[in-house]
């Protein structure tokens, strides 16, 4: 099994609102989550987290992506180790 099979199986696994939220306090808008960013300063919550397509925006920095950019990012790790990372958190067998 490849890199991008390990990612997909990893993102399907790992709801993204649950990775996030234990780094920002969420709350609630519609189908959507919001928050202050955790990756600049901000007094009003530009940051949101789409639960039902699993992706992050921020229209105050930019910043945006799927459960492994945010936990690359945020945690300042590789893409394989966002995986690991992951799996490891959320209990996941991954094949060597």
């Amino acid at each position: 099994m490849g890199t991008p099979d390990l990612a997909a199986l990893v993102k399907q696994a790992v709801d993204i609102v649950d990775v996030i939220g234990r780094v920002v306090s969420l709350r609630r808008v519609g189908h959507r989550h919001v928050g202050l960013c955790p990756f600049h300063q901000e007094k009003t919550p530009s940051f949101q987290v789409d639960a039902q397509n699993q992706f992050f925006h921020c229209f105050g920095c930019g910043t945006g992506g799927d459960v492994l950019t945010f936990v690359m990012k945020h945690q300042n790790l590789t893409f394989g180790e966002a995986i690991r990372h992951l799996a490891d958190r959320y209990h996941l067998v991954l094949p060597e």
